[in-house]
């Protein structure tokens, strides 16, 4: 089947309907499920008044029961439009303003000073940091309430609030509780009396402490050609960001009431305009929703992601056609393929226009490497995040050549900092902000295009070199202490031999420092292998998702013992050089070790690891 995918999507896709009246070919859908192992998928189109759903595959890894319409599952992300939705119902009903100073309600984040509004909060400009460690939970009975982690947790702010999106579930879940408090209820509570009643979205809820996940919901999987397995649920404390069940029926219903806010002066309709973007021309932020633009055509959209789910809502006022799918699996490569399908069946096609040259700068000066801003600046998160948050970019001629995530996109300059996809519509655009280079485009994220700002890094904050940079700090001060340092003995040795000389006595100078130096190196080995390498995989597989586990927290004395040692070998190396201890090479050979060894000190200190922090 998969060998025919191609030709099938090119076939089929000149056959959809262009009404939802139709049926959405089931060769289709299956095929391309099959292409990205998704055990099941449930889909609601809205067109106009009419509504079609749909249910294909299995909610279980046995394959036992299938998936319908009316599935709940988890939506991920996509939660984040229904937290807009239900603040701008309280905004309807003069509880909560758009415009309000939220610290008045004693949440006191440090870092930048200044207001933050729920404005900023919906459009991801309160300048928020990213936090993972410590987000989840085992089970639905080990959640905080929300007060209590947004108090305990809540990351401070990195950036000056307005000036770019930092896309933060920490910051959209305080724009729940904000209304928590207004109201004295749940912010589940206030969802489902505002939003979820009224609407008749009755598959659909935010799971709180203590709750059960909804029986009939589809299992979290991960499937190879014919083989399926659960994945652990991942539970979160700040629930409002992910922690909602729905079903593409009350999805439908969702979507209808967006499509026709702005007719039926429904509050829904704030979440509609665009509010915030880093240049005019590109796409920005509505509240709760991202920009986008498909030939021609503006959509608001919102994908969703954790292990076991995945989901996707786009909807376009303009086209008055909006649509939402889910799956419980499957690879990241499904969302965009899927979503062009349903975007073919009713956008009529465009002739491709080829940007238009305006070359106004050498694209070489653009060149370098780029991180996007969510990141954390305080917690050890901070130095895996160089890694997974950063894209190249280089000029070739008068290109730009961007690569991300294994893809190479080449751009070519359409106006004043900006450059066009030579083979697409998507830009990316170049501004300042704190007076350094920012780089701004939308990142693919499962069909929704999300606006991202990167930071423009010097080459010593680039991840080659400092990869390279830390495995010289890990093995150059054992090889030399281990391997030059002895060798430089035995040629002395060798040396004083045959010019009739004595063996020296052995010095005490000598193998005190000597062993404290390898103490010292060892020590940032342990630590290295132990806590950063480690905690660096199990960011990566979500494991420190729910804290730092004991055995990790029985090596943060490390840091402390190597500061203490690194100022002992300071004081020798000092004597070693006034005292003219040893010979000229030894005493090189020591200032070598001690300058690495300061040097892993700068390194554990930039790095959040001095003391740990999370």
């Amino acid at each position: 089947m998969k060998t025919h995918l191609i030709t099938l999507l090119l076939v089929v896709c000149t056959l959809l309907p262009t009404s939802v009246s139709g049926q959405l070919p089931d060769s289709l859908v299956l095929g391309l499920m099959d292409q990205y192992d998704v055990p099941g998928l449930s889909l609601s189109i809205v067109h106009g008044d009419s509504i079609s759903t749909y249910g294909w595959g299995y909610a279980d890894a046995d394959r036992t029961i299938a998936v319908t319409p009316d599935t709940p599952f988890r939506i991920a992300s996509v939660a984040k439009v229904l937290v807009a939705a239900t603040v701008a119902t309280e905004v309807a009903a003069g509880t909560v303003r758009f415009d309000e100073d939220i610290l008045d309600i004693g949440l006191a984040p440090d870092g930048y000073a200044g207001p933050i509004t729920l404005h900023d909060l919906l459009t991801h400009t309160a300048g928020f940091d990213e936090r993972l460690i410590g987000y989840g939970a085992r089970s639905s009975d080990e959640m905080k309430p929300l007060e209590h982690y947004l108090t305990d947790r809540m990351p401070s702010r990195g950036w000056p609030v307005g000036e770019q999106i930092s896309y933060s579930n920490h910051g959209m879940s305080l724009a729940g509780y904000v209304v928590e408090r207004a109201r004295s209820l749940s912010f589940a509570e206030v969802a489902r009396s505002n939003v979820f009643v009224p609407l008749e979205m009755h598959a659909t809820r935010f799971l709180t402490r203590g709750e059960s996940i909804p029986a009939n919901s589809a299992d979290p999987l991960r499937c190879t050609n014919d083989t399926c397995e659960s994945v652990p649920f991942y539970y979160s404390h700040a629930y409002p960001a992910g922690l909602l069940f729905s079903s593409a029926r009350d999805m439908s219903r969702f979507i209808s009431a967006l499509l026709q806010a702005e007719t039926s002066e429904n509050p829904l309709a704030t979440l509609i305009p665009e509010r915030f973007t880093h240049d005019e021309r590109i796409p920005g932020m509505s509240y709760g929703f991202f920009n986008q633009y498909h030939k021609g055509v503006r959509f608001l959209s919102h994908a969703g992601s954790v292990p076991g789910y995945w989901s996707l809502l786009m909807i376009s006022p303009e086209a008055d056609m909006g649509f939402f799918f889910t799956a419980n699996g499957g690879e990241s490569g499904f969302g965009q393929q899927f979503r062009d399908v349903l975007l073919d069946a009713f956008l009529e096609d465009e002739a491709a226009i080829p940007p238009a040259p305006s070359i106004t700068e050498d694209p070489s000066v653009r060149a370098g490497i780029y991180e996007s801003t969510r990141y954390s600046h305080n917690t050890i998160e901070r130095f895996p995040q160089v890694f997974h948050n950063s894209i190249e970019v280089t000029a070739d001629a008068d290109t730009l050549i961007l690569v991300s995530g294994g893809r190479l996109r080449k751009y070519i300059q359409t106006g004043e900092a900006l450059y066009q996809n030579i083979n697409g519509s998507d830009k990316i655009a170049f501004g300042l902000r704190q007076g350094k280079t920012r780089l701004f485009r939308s990142s693919l994220v499962y069909g929704a295009e999300v606006p991202v700002a990167y930071e423009k890094r010097p080459w010593y904050r680039a991840p080659g070199f400092l990869n390279e940079y830390v495995s010289w700090l890990l093995g150059l001060p054992i090889l030399v202490l281990m391997i030059a340092w002895p060798l430089s003995i035995a040629v002395s040795l060798f040396l004083r031999k045959r010019r009739g000389g004595t063996k020296p006595p052995t010095s005490l100078k000598w193998s005190t420092t000597w062993m404290m130096a390898t103490l010292t190196a060892a020590l940032f080995i342990v630590f290295g292998l132990g806590f950063v390498a480690r905690s660096n995989r199990m960011l990566e597989t979500g494991e420190l998702f729910f804290g730092v586990p004991d055995t990790m927290l029985a090596l943060t004395w490390i840091p402390f013992l190597h500061v203490g040692l690194t100022a002992l070998m300071c004081v020798a190396l000092v004597a070693i050089w006034k005292n003219r201890w040893w010979n000229l090479t030894r005493r090189l050979l020591f200032s070598i070790v001690t300058a690495l060894i300061v040097l892993q000190v700068v390194f554990l200190a930039q790095w959040n690891y001095l003391p740990p922090s999370w």
